[in-house]
């Protein structure tokens, strides 16, 4: 699923305002089912992949 709303921005790391993060990728989402969820990034178009 590809997303416009982008949990870095939400956590001030954006990349675009932050150009050197000192984050790594890619992250993960825990659902409280204990599902993961990989996210990737494409800052370029302002986007959120979620596997």
């Amino acid at each position: 699923m590809t997303c416009k709303y982008c949990l870095l921005f939400e956590l001030g790391h954006c990349r675009k305002t932050n150009p050197y993060p000192k984050d790594k990728e890619p992250r993960y989402l825990r659902m409280r089912t204990g599902k993961v969820l990989e996210l990737h990034f494409d800052c370029r178009r302002c986007e959120m992949t979620v596997n």
